[in-house]
């Protein structure tokens, strides 16, 4: 894990000299006050920023969408798979989506929806505790607010506020979980960045009935090969007050840029420790 400390200290420390650079941006420069745009005055399409969806990793973006403009990012399919010693089971998820809608310049407000969930608990030593859910899961609301950073600089950071409510059931986490991210990001150059985030987590345990806090730190890094394909690598740890020792996992997967408004995303999470569910997933992002 010092490994993983020093690469996100390194993209908060090379935030700070990235301020104050009068070097041209790598990203779109935007030469108009943006500030003027809101919900009922939307940005012009020609002043847009990049499309940056918050999938397909653990990390955020720290943009949030354009003032007036919506974003509909969806996981077309992922598959979770877990075994912890005699205990296994999976889980196929069908469209759990994040849809926002641009307040201001630099607000979107959002909500996700876990559409369809399939999920499947076996016990090798138990075969009648087999467990099966199935039906649409739980409701979150979530606020992104960008605090610095835009159009015309190479870093960014932002601050992620939400709330899941317990909609979904059996299918559900079953508890209110409230949370706060605040991820950043770094253009090392037009075609490299690097970026991670730290979040506090206020998850439910439905077997315990109590909430838990769980931090979950990352760091990311994006290249982009050419104007149709970039891919990712992401490390992500885990803590929670109910353990003792850190869980980790490595992320990575390509995306396809099929136009400037239009993104396809497939690849893999994988457990780098015990207690990390091994996922599969295909997934889209597109806004207007």
């Amino acid at each position: 894990m010092r490994f993983f400390y020093a690469c996100l200290g390194l993209a908060l420390a090379l935030a700070g000299p990235a301020a104050a650079q009068s070097a041209a941006p790598l990203n779109d420069t935007i030469k108009v006050n943006k500030e003027q745009f809101n919900l009922f005055n939307p940005t012009p399409r020609k002043y847009m920023r990049p499309l940056v969806p918050d999938r397909p990793g653990i990390t955020e973006s720290p943009y949030s969408v354009d003032a007036g403009h919506f974003q509909y990012e969806s996981d077309a399919l992922r598959l979770l798979t877990r075994r912890e010693g005699t205990a296994y089971g999976h889980d196929w998820y069908g469209n759990h989506f994040l849809a926002k809608i641009g307040l201001t310049n630099r607000t979107d407000f959002q909500v996700a929806l876990d559409s369809y969930t399939d999920t499947r608990n076996y016990d090798d030593l138990d075969p009648g505790a087999t467990q099966v859910a199935r039906g649409v899961g739980d409701v979150t609301l979530r606020v992104k607010h960008t605090l610095v950073g835009d159009d015309d600089s190479r870093w960014a950071l932002g601050i992620i506020g939400y709330v899941q409510v317990p909609t979904g059931g059996l299918v559900g986490d079953g508890g209110y979980e409230p949370g706060l991210v605040m991820p950043v990001v770094y253009q090392c150059t037009k075609d490299w960045s690097i970026g991670g985030q730290v979040a506090a987590n206020y998850f439910y345990d439905r077997e315990q009935t109590q909430h838990y806090l769980q931090l979950t730190p990352t760091f990311t890094t994006d290249y982009q090969f050419n104007k149709l394909v970039q891919a990712f690598v992401e490390l992500v740890g885990y803590w929670d007050v109910r353990q003792a020792s850190w869980r980790s996992s490595i992320n990575l997967g390509p995306q396809i840029d099929i136009s400037d408004n239009v993104q396809l995303d497939f690849g893999t999470h994988l457990p780098l420790t015990h207690s990390v569910d091994r996922e599969y997933f295909l997934g889209i992002s597109f806004r207007r």
